[in-house]
């Protein structure tokens, strides 16, 4: 952790002249995080979302230069850096009552409701023990990988799923495969990018998808900024705006490589849906605009 800090002190005590350097005058710069390791399959289309906000505001605001930090970091420390200006502008996250408060949240769910949308990656060896749940609390007995700071670990243990909390991205695809945990739920949109991507890089210690059933909660993804950077957070809003109501965001989710996996949307009509209740959804979280969200068609479980 300290060599981490120390590295990340080094690039604040260079970025400004670096940027400096790199950007011509009047050109936005934009700091970014990079993908958090080779199977972070997600960050292109968040990379495509983001550029797509900035390309449609150029009119507006002028042009614009994104740039990436040298070095990846949990979220619970990266998330800090949007507090020091010119260090970082942009962090995608699932909001919580603390980060929305600290930090500027641009109330745009960039996967328009389907990060709530929960397949699991699993053992190969388990995939007919998970075909025989036909209840939620056979999933509970479980135990489910999750972030040591994702909103999601808190909400699924609130809800009486059992989590076991781990600080690095890439550990929990492994601990899936030596039994530390059960399965890892996934955003419809991204698991399985990244499970082609975990298998291409272990062919000999693969693992499974199961999307029989879906965990949903409804829970968004926003950009955060720091709360100085009030112009980027308007800026972004704007674009990100014109590109749901034009069907942009929509036609890049259909056809990034990443996310293009949870369409059609018919497909996912054979699967049983265990909603999990999120108590804790902000009031600000923008359900009335309808346009911001989509359904899929499964059936959802009644007890």
């Amino acid at each position: 952790m300290k060599s981490c800090w120390a590295m990340v002190l080094v690039w604040l005590l260079g970025i400004n002249v670096f940027a400096a350097h790199a950007s011509g005058p009047g050109v936005d710069v934009l700091r970014m995080v990079p993908k958090q390791s080779e199977t972070d399959v997600s960050h292109a289309f968040l990379m495509d979302a983001v550029t797509a906000a900035m390309e449609n505001t150029v009119d507006d605001f002028g042009p614009y230069q994104i740039e990436m930090m040298p070095i990846p970091l949990n979220q619970g420390l990266i998330l800090h850096l949007l507090e020091f200006p010119g260090v970082l502008d942009l962090v995608a996250s699932a909001p919580t009552e603390e980060r929305e408060t600290t930090f500027r949240a641009i109330r745009v769910p960039l996967m328009m409701g389907l990060l709530g949308y929960r397949m699991m990656l699993v053992h190969p060896d388990r995939i007919d023990e998970f075909n025989s749940f036909t209840k939620p609390e056979q999933l509970k007995s479980l135990v489910a990988c999750q972030g040591a700071q994702w909103p999601d670990a808190d909400l699924l243990e609130n809800q009486g799923y059992r989590v076991y909390r781990v600080e690095g991205y890439e550990e929990m695809f492994h601990f899936v495969r030596d039994g530390t945990c059960d399965y890892f739920p996934r955003a419809i949109t991204e698991g399985y990018g990244e499970l082609e991507a975990f298998n291409q890089k272990h062919p000999d210690a693969p693992l499974a998808k199961f999307d029989r059933i879906l965990l949903h909660y409804f829970v968004p993804l926003y950009f955060f900024t720091g709360q100085h950077n009030y112009e980027l957070a308007a800026r972004i809003e704007l674009g990100l705006q014109r590109a749901i109501d034009s069907g942009e965001l929509k036609k890049l989710l259909e056809q990034n490589p990443v996310t293009q996996s949870a369409f059609p949307l018919s497909k996912w009509k054979e699967s049983i849906v265990f909603k999990v209740a999120n108590p804790d959804l902000s009031k600000s979280t923008p359900i009335y605009q309808a346009h911001y969200w989509l359904q899929i068609p499964a059936t959802v479980y009644q007890p």
